[in-house]
């Protein structure tokens, strides 16, 4: 696969920062380059088109028909973000009032455990990912620049920062601190399971 640009990495990296996966053209370009962006993206299967709900970002217009585009487990790889994602948890169903205390019991039960393995999941990236490397030099007593990070990874300082927002929401607690004129990155806490669910 040829090298990704800098317009195609910094959507790809802003789609995979936000939840729902979803990519916004960057302010400053044009809609020749967003074309352009969205024909190589999408060809390369790093993003896909979908139609556009209401409230969800619009990248392009087909006639009246708004579309959006959404980033890949292809494109998450592409960019060495964390390709495991959790399906939303579905709510218990309940078949009526008088449901006996016992399977209300297993119920929560149920609930307790698949939230804890859901918040393990989300805390702990993949071992030997990128993520994981970030982690590991943070977790340093002296923590890590924002260059050494970088070197590590071959990821652009815009694509590092991404990945430490995308950390942060993890439930890590990613304290900056300045030594001389250089920023330095520490990780001070993970979430509690609780606060990850």
């Amino acid at each position: 696969m040829s090298k990704l640009t800098d317009s195609q990495l910094i959507v790809l990296s802003a789609a995979a920062a936000r939840d729902d996966g979803l990519a916004i053209a960057p302010a400053k370009m044009n809609k020749a380059a967003a074309a352009k962006v969205r024909a190589s993206l999408v060809a390369r299967k790093l993003m896909r088109e979908m139609k556009a709900k209401p409230g969800m970002p619009v990248w392009r217009m087909e006639g009246d028909r708004p579309i959006s585009l959404v980033i890949t487990v292809a494109g998450r790889k592409a960019i060495g973000a964390d390709e495991e994602e959790q399906a939303p948890a579905r709510p218990l169903k309940v078949s009526n009032a008088s449901e006996s205390s016992q399977s209300r019991g297993r119920s929560k039960a149920r609930s307790k455990d698949h939230a804890s393995t859901a918040s393990a999941d989300m805390q702990a990236p993949r071992a030997g990912s990128k993520q994981a490397l970030l982690i590991e030099m943070m977790g340093v007593k002296t923590g890590a620049t924002l260059d050494a990070l970088i070197e590590a990874t071959g990821w652009l300082p815009h694509t590092t920062r991404a990945a430490l927002t995308g950390l942060r929401k993890r439930g890590y607690t990613i304290e900056r601190t300045r030594d001389g004129e250089v920023a330095v990155y520490r990780i001070v806490g993970k979430a509690s399971a609780s606060a990850a669910a």
